[in-house]
């Protein structure tokens, strides 16, 4: 695997936890620290186009003409085939996937700084796509944008990223008389044509996560 950066600090994406939780691949937790740790230059820019259209999507109460105007733009955009056939690929599925309603809901773009969670030593960055407001609850989707089979979210790996979302909403977003809503908190998973809500039962779940964090820090200089 090419080493193109450095994370000397143990730094996980909420979403590549939520796929560590669950994986019982040996093997497969490792190389995804290893991802981690030296992520590939490539994935700042990979589905940027995507995850931007599919949040104005989101926000615009699922107009589809923004999904077909980027479907048009990255078909002529200079991104190389595979990476265009993929996008375009992502888009389409996001018109077919189970999307949670959000009618009455205000939806805006996060503009924060992204503050990282700490979890037994193991930064964790949350980053949500879309915060949710209705009333005084606030929430937040994460969107989840993967081909690969062996890295999509099943149903409890988005469970337990719908949990991380509620925490970093209630530490980070919501305001002094504002409440983090459980059921605000949503994890979509764009090829999985799937999503998931926080759930409210969250004390074994959330024993597992400082367990996986522990596990990845004590790994982390090893590898």
């Amino acid at each position: 695997m090419a080493k193109t950066k450095v994370n000397v600090e143990p730094r996980f994406s909420v979403n590549k936890l939520g796929e560590y939780l669950t994986s019982k691949s040996a093997h497969r937790r490792k190389r995804i620290i290893e991802e981690q740790k030296y992520p590939p230059a490539y994935i700042t820019t990979l589905y940027r186009e995507v995850r931007e259209a599919i949040i104005k999507y989101v926000i615009h109460n699922y107009d589809e003409d923004i999904i077909n105007e980027a479907i048009e733009s990255i078909n002529k955009s200079t991104l190389k085939d595979t990476e265009k056939e993929n996008s375009v690929l992502a888009l389409k599925e996001i018109l077919s996937a189970d999307l949670p309603d959000l009618t009455g809901i205000t939806k805006s773009r996060y503009k924060g700084r992204n503050p990282k969670l700490n979890e037994e030593g193991l930064d964790i960055s949350v980053n949500p796509d879309v915060i949710l407001k209705i009333g005084n609850k606030v929430g937040a989707i994460k969107i989840h944008i993967i081909k690969t089979e062996k890295s999509r979210l099943n149903d409890e790996a988005s469970k337990l990223v719908g949990i991380m979302l509620h925490k970093f909403v209630q530490e980070h977003v919501a305001g002094s008389k504002e409440l983090a809503d459980n059921s605000l908190c949503i994890s979509i998973d764009c090829f999985g044509n799937s999503h998931d809500i926080a759930p409210k039962s969250t004390s074994r779940r959330w024993t597992n996560i400082h367990a996986a964090c522990e596990e990845i820090v004590s790994r982390w200089d090893s590898l």
